[in-house]
């Protein structure tokens, strides 16, 4: 193996350690009310979101697949697959949102999410298993979250958890 290979393989993994939880603590700076839904549907278990999260992943294949296959239409694909992937990773954020409340009930929620998330995306850095296994299932029950985050009204303590906004000027 080239050490260009292994470099690059190496830089992957260090953009996923770096991005996904920067991307969760995104989620609970910008929408926290959001994220406490993804939390709560995340703590009522993660089967029901793994099956509810294998309709948008069928749904996206075929549609990136015919998009893939028009002409004119492989830039369209990309785009649809990366939003798609993204919008999953951001549902994931009440899985690191919820392992970190367990490991670290005292903290802050922005740094339950980092240190969640951190743990979360440590174990996806196992060789085979964590890139080919959890990585994606992180993704596809990040997809359920979201799609049962929809039904779910926020909890009514977020609003004391969260110091208020300064008044415009």
């Amino acid at each position: 193996m080239l050490f260009s290979t292994v470099l690059t393989w190496l830089l992957i993994a260090a953009a996923f350690v770096i991005s996904l939880p920067a991307l969760w603590l995104f989620a609970q700076g910008f929408w926290p009310e959001k994220t406490a839904r993804l939390r709560s549907v995340a703590s009522a278990g993660l089967l029901k979101s793994f099956l509810l999260g294998l309709a948008p992943l069928i749904g996206g294949t075929i549609l990136i697949a015919i998009l893939s296959k028009l002409p004119k239409m492989g830039a369209l694909s990309v785009l649809v697959g990366g939003a798609l992937i993204t919008w999953g990773f951001l549902g994931a954020a009440g899985i690191a949102s919820v392992v970190g409340s367990r490991l670290w009930p005292d903290a802050l929620p922005c740094r339950q999410v980092r240190l969640g998330g951190l743990t979360l995306v440590c174990c996806a850095l196992l060789p085979i298993v964590g890139w080919a296994v959890i990585l994606p299932l992180i993704a596809i029950i990040g997809w359920g979250i979201q799609v049962r985050s929809w039904f779910v009204k926020a909890p009514a303590d977020i609003g004391s958890s969260q110091p208020p906004l300064p008044p415009a000027a």
